[in-house]
């Protein structure tokens, strides 16, 4: 096993626990979104609180599913290059939705801001090391 398949695979091990908070973290902030009082502003727009939460989770839960979808696809084509299939796509949505919670979050909850934001870093390292690995296939 190459080099680069190994740290795909270390990095998609890694985004599987973070997927997983991800998905925890959202469902949570869900949940409790009631609670939530006040309002907060975003991009100059004030947005209820509780609005604000529904919305951070529900991106935090997507970010966490692709994420986790990532981190599978990553860790069997880290196995076998041929199968890496929809990988990188699955990592760019990763890493976008990962970026719009982590700027979203950052006036709502620090908590789900930094668990998207370490998301989105790791899905650009499954994209860098899924081009790498692809390289060494078709040579």
């Amino acid at each position: 096993m190459s080099q680069n398949r190994k740290i795909l695979k270390v990095v998609s091990l890694i985004q599987a626990l973070v997927g997983l908070a991800a998905l925890i973290a959202g469902i949570f902030a869900i949940v409790n979104a009631q609670d939530s009082a006040g309002t907060f502003e975003v991009f100059g727009t004030t947005i209820d609180a509780s609005l604000g939460c529904m919305v951070l989770g529900a991106l935090s839960v997507i970010t966490g599913a692709c994420t986790f979808g990532s981190c599978a696809l990553g860790i069997q084509g880290a196995n076998r290059p041929s199968s890496l299939g929809a990988h990188a796509p699955l990592s760019v949505a990763a890493l976008v939705l990962g970026i719009l919670a982590t700027i979203f979050g950052t006036s709502v909850n620090l908590v789900l801001a930094v668990i998207s934001g370490v998301a989105a870093v790791l899905a650009l390292f499954a994209v860098m090391y899924d081009g790498r690995v692809r390289k060494e296939l078709d040579r």
